[in-house]
């Protein structure tokens, strides 16, 4: 309901009635008019129709006395025209005769009774007081349902309407015109101000409200109002012109005011406002009017508190929404200084303040992280101590502080308070920053205006503090997370360099480089044990040159670096000269002239020898923690096995040079023994799944030296034993022939047939019936005598010409590292790295033409027994680790952890498993996927490994498995190799009754897959 809308009038509540006679015919209205005033009625005589409008207009009327016949209008006119009017009177007509004309009159006019001439005075008086009172209950009647009417307009605007000045003001109106007041006042409480404003008004006359502007603020005991408020119970007054506490003498004595109603507007036991009522000259309060101020007073606090609730609620969802946007700045935790100016931005927004900032704990001290542009004024030192100011105070405690007026404030420095005050501030709020409990920084918010703190304000401030805690954690998570991940990329590229050069000072030099930038170090360094100078020397530097420490000679015991060595445990210190002066005074001169201050030494300890000390320096004198001791400790344990390495390295080839000369004169009589067998036709035969010959041709029989009638019906193994055992063989039947009836999947291999000075070649394919179902196998035989010599000759050959190249290949990759250590132009120095590393290929090529030799001429020693295949695929997969690492891969793994044993040489069948691993690994690009999968299969074991690398075309697939055969795509990723890879896998596999082969499309990846048989040991 608008305000103009409400039901509400003046109050019109009178001592006695009001009765208008129209009548010209003054014979009988003066004895009528003496009856009604012997009643106490206010009587009023007019002879005209005009007089009598004037009249009623001008006094409301109860009762309306009139003739039927006026000389200006007639009487049923007049009555009509006086109906209109807001509050009509009740009409009784006076008749010259009774007639039924003047009784349709009296029903026309709706008359209340009727008199007829002569009138009897008494009667007439008796009958006009009966109306009178009936007129006035029904009146009051009227406008007690007017008052309940604006009341419940009222009601429902306050429950309604969201601005409380509208409804303030409406009520103000109601109780103006329900009351009878002059004027109408709700002045409500500023709490924080220690003032009244006035918040609604209202006057009779409207020039009542405008000297109201100079006075719309007043203080707690101040005016009527003021007293009201601060006595905290209704008032009423009369004589307000002339009482001490009445303000405004000049708008009473214009309004007329004399008399004043001050109810306090209460919600529990606090004290919203007042609402002020101001009348003219009147009587006590009736206590019907002392109960509708109250009821007016409960209406105007409920609005108040009902609009303390709505603006909490705004100011919560605000706050709300603002944490929320807050909290999903931290998502991205980069951006921790936005996130960190939001917080204080905000904070002093929301709160209502002026300005707003950050400190955080770095160290011992506080320094600044955010603050909004005003709060540049009040935070002007860098740097606090834990304790001090008012900031400090928040963190040493570990609570927030509130500081309502600085200037009364006594704890604080009073240089401090003076700068704050200087620049216009008195209200202070700081939260502790926390995380895990520990105060890490403050959040501090100033006003230029003394305030108090609501605990709502705390508990606000307290959750910005919370996420800013939670940005500030969340970048030193990340920065530490980075950092370990820098740590951990340099260890990768140490351990990795450590696995594939062998090259001692190479390595020492990338790990002095790693360990100074690792540290955030200025220089660090290796101090190798000298035996000839009986002391710790220089070897390697990084950030200094190394001419500038070499002639120092740092003694066992003495110094940092000597106690280290003597102790061998890190140590550090952050006065480097002073340690050094009485020791080592050459050392302590030359950190001096270097600038280092700081320095943190970790042993180089190989098995129980020490062979040095890596050391970092510093030139800021500061402290070395607890990771950086380890991370330096790490970085010496590498520097440990480099040192190892390079040693075994050089006894390894010492070794294999005299293995070289021996391997070298049994192959020259090897050569001597070889012979040339005569090539026969092929041979083909059928045997059942359980080895019995069904079918056989003559070929075969011939090849194996038998007739093959005789043969038919025979088992297939016993008849090859025995012609084994004939020509006193000492191997006996190969595995793979004699695991053939095993599985269902076939096989090849050689057989050696000594007797007939045979090799024959054989193949077994599954044998299948319609259905499908494996019936048996075809195996054909093919004298490949003549082939297996022509190979053993290329063997030799390449024996022979590989023992004769590494020798001289190893010389001359020697004089080209020594060629590479002096000082040459840098293009001469490149094309001596190129020829070095193209020595080192053509060696590794000849120590795998030298394995293969091994195994082609059944001179390796092999011991087949049950092995742990998932157990030995982990341990290859630990190895290659860091392979993987460097091309992001992602290798799934299945049934390591139940795989069934097989029966083979443990070492050999690593070298498969390592074999096609790394080839999985460097021929699938950057971030590919392997997956590794073993299972058993009825008496088999089988082992895969699947990529999405190049793959292999189809047409290179038969061949993959030969010696020296490389598909062609696979220069697409790397020219290295030499083909001998999967040819020896093959080698192996066979060795033990396995088989291998690869399935593969290219440009979609390759699947490589062995079997081999079960060792049924659980």
């Amino acid at each position: 309901m608008a305000l103009g809308e409400l039901p509400v009038r003046p109050s019109s509540v009178r001592e006695g009635g009001t009765v208008v006679i129209v009548d010209p015919d003054s014979a009988h209205t003066a004895a009528m008019a003496d009856a009604v005033r012997a009643l106490g009625h206010a009587v009023t005589i007019t002879a005209t129709a005009a007089e009598a409008l004037a009249s009623i207009e001008r006094e409301a009327p109860d009762i309306l006395v009139l003739a039927v016949t006026l000389p200006d209008m007639g009487g049923p006119e007049l009555a009509r025209r006086a109906s209109l009017l807001s509050a009509p009177p009740d009409v009784v007509l006076v008749a010259e005769r009774a007639t039924p004309e003047a009784g349709l009159v009296a029903l026309e006019v709706e008359a209340a009774g009727v008199l007829v001439k002569p009138v009897n005075a008494a009667r007439a008086g008796g009958l006009i007081g009966r109306l009178v009172e009936r007129h006035r209950r029904r009146h009051e009647q009227q406008e007690f349902t007017e008052k309940l009417r604006t009341l419940s307009a009222l009601s429902g605007l306050i429950t309604s309407a969201r601005d409380t000045q509208e409804v303030f003001k409406a009520l103000a109106r109601a109780a103006t015109m329900l009351l009878g007041a002059r004027l109408v006042h709700v002045w409500v409480d500023d709490p924080r101000a220690q003032v009244l404003r006035v918040r609604g008004t209202y006057g009779l006359d409207p020039e009542f409200e405008r000297p109201l502007t100079e006075y719309e603020v007043i203080s707690y005991g101040s005016g009527m109002a003021g007293g009201t408020f601060t006595a905290g119970r209704p008032e009423f007054i009369f004589g307000v012109r002339t009482s001490p506490r009445w303000k405004n003498r000049r708008l009473a004595e214009a309004a007329g005011l004399h008399a004043y109603a001050g109810l306090p507007l209460m919600a529990g036991d606090r004290t919203l406002g007042v609402l002020a009522i101001v009348f003219g000259e009147r009587g006590e309060f009736s206590v019907e009017e002392k109960e509708l101020m109250q009821r007016l007073a409960d209406h105007a606090a409920f609005t108040i508190v009902r609009s303390e609730a709505r603006e909490q609620a705004e100011r919560d969802r605000a706050r709300l929404e603002v944490l929320y946007a807050v909290s999903r700045r931290l998502a991205s935790v980069h951006d921790v200084d936005g996130v960190l100016n939001a917080v204080v931005n905000e904070a002093a927004r929301l709160l209502g303040l002026e300005a707003a900032g950050i400190r955080l704990l770095e160290g011992e001290d506080l320094v600044i992280s955010a603050r909004t542009e005003a709060a540049a004024q009040l935070m002007t030192r860098p740097t606090l101590r834990v304790g001090e100011s008012l900031s400090g105070r928040v963190v040493a405690s570990g609570q927030p502080l509130i500081v309502e007026d600085i200037e009364q404030e006594t704890v604080q420095d009073p240089e401090q308070r003076q700068a704050a005050l200087r620049v216009g501030y008195h209200a202070y709020l700081g939260v502790p920053l926390k995380v895990g409990g520990r105060a890490v920084g403050v959040l501090s918010v100033w006003g230029r205006a003394a305030r108090s703190f609501a605990p709502d304000d705390v508990a606000l401030l307290s959750a910005f503090a919370d996420q800013a805690a939670v940005a500030f954690e969340e970048a030193r998570l990340y920065a530490e997370t980075r950092e370990r991940e820098r740590e951990a990329t340099n260890l990768a590229r140490v351990t990795a360099h450590l696995a594939s050069s062998l090259q001692l000072d190479r390595v020492l030099d990338l790990i002095t480089w790693s360990a100074k930038e690792l540290l955030r170090c200025d220089a660090a360094a290796v101090w190798r044990y000298d035996d000839g100078r009986d002391g710790l020397v220089a070897y390697r530097a990084s950030g200094m040159p190394i001419e500038r420490i070499s002639h120092v000679v740092v003694k066992p015991g003495q110094g940092l670096a000597g106690r280290v060595l003597k102790e061998r445990k890190p140590l550090w210190t952050r006065q480097l000269t002073r340690s050094l002066q009485d020791d080592a005074p050459d050392a302590s001169e030359t950190a001096t002239a270097l600038g280092l201050q700081a320095a943190l030494a970790a042993p180089i300890v190989s098995g129980e020898e020490a062979y040095g000390v890596l050391v970092v320096y510093r030139r800021a004198a500061d402290d070395f923690a607890l990771r950086e001791v380890t991370l330096l400790s790490t970085l010496a344990d590498h520097a440990a096995i480099a040192v190892r390495n390079a040693r075994l390295y050089s006894e390894t080839r010492q070794r294999e040079d005299e293995n070289a000369q021996l391997y070298a004169e049994a192959s020259t009589q090897r050569e001597r023994l070889g012979r040339i067998f005569d090539s026969t036709s092929d041979g083909i035969m059928f045997v059942t799944q359980e080895g019995r010959i069904e079918a056989i041709n003559r070929q075969a029989g011939d090849l194996l030296g038998t007739d093959s009638d005789a043969m038919i019906g025979g088992d297939l193994l016993d008849l090859l034993e025995d012609r084994i055992a004939e020509a006193g063989a000492e191997d006996g039947l190969p595995l793979s022939l004699r695991t053939l009836f095993s599985h269902t999947e076939g096989g090849e291999g050689d057989l050696a047939l000594p007797r007939l000075k045979r090799v024959l070649r054989w193949v077994a394919q599954p044998t299948t019936e319609g259905g499908g179902r494996a019936v048996g196998l075809t195996i054909t035989f093919q004298d490949v005598t003549r082939d297996r010599e022509v190979n053993q000759m290329k063997t030799d050959f390449v024996s022979f010409v590989t023992h004769q190249l590494r020798t001289p290949l190893s010389g001359i990759k020697w004089m080209l590292e020594l060629v590479a250590d002096a000082e040459i132009p840098i293009d001469i120095r490149s094309y001596v790295a190129d020829a070095r590393d193209a020595s080192e290929r053509l060696i590794n090529l000849v120590n795998d033409l030298l394995d293969i030799s091994r195994l082609e001429r059944g001179r390796l020693e092999i011991r087949p027994q049950p092995t742990d295949l998932g157990a030995l695929t982990a341990s290859v997969l630990e190895e290659v680790a860091g392979l993987v690492r460097t091309h992001d891969h992602r290798i799934s793994v299945t049934g390591v952890d139940d795989a069934p044993t097989v029966i083979a040489d443990p070492q050999l069948l690593r070298q498969v498993v390592l074999n096609l691993i790394s080839n999985a690994i460097k021929y699938t690009p950057r971030s590919g996927e392997i997956a590794i999968r073993i299972s058993g299969v009825g008496d088999r074991v089988r082992w895969e490994i699947q990529d999405n690398g190049i793959g292999i075309p189809r047409d290179a697939q038969r061949r993959l498995f030969e010696k020296f055969y490389r598909a062609d795509n696979v220069f697409a990723v790397e020219t290295e190799g030499t083909g001998l890879g999967l040819y020896l896998v093959r080698l192996i596999i066979e060795q033990f009754g396995g088989r291998v082969w690869c399935d593969s499309e290219e440009g979609r990846g390759a699947t490589f897959v062995f079997t081999l048989p079960n060792s049924g040991v659980a």
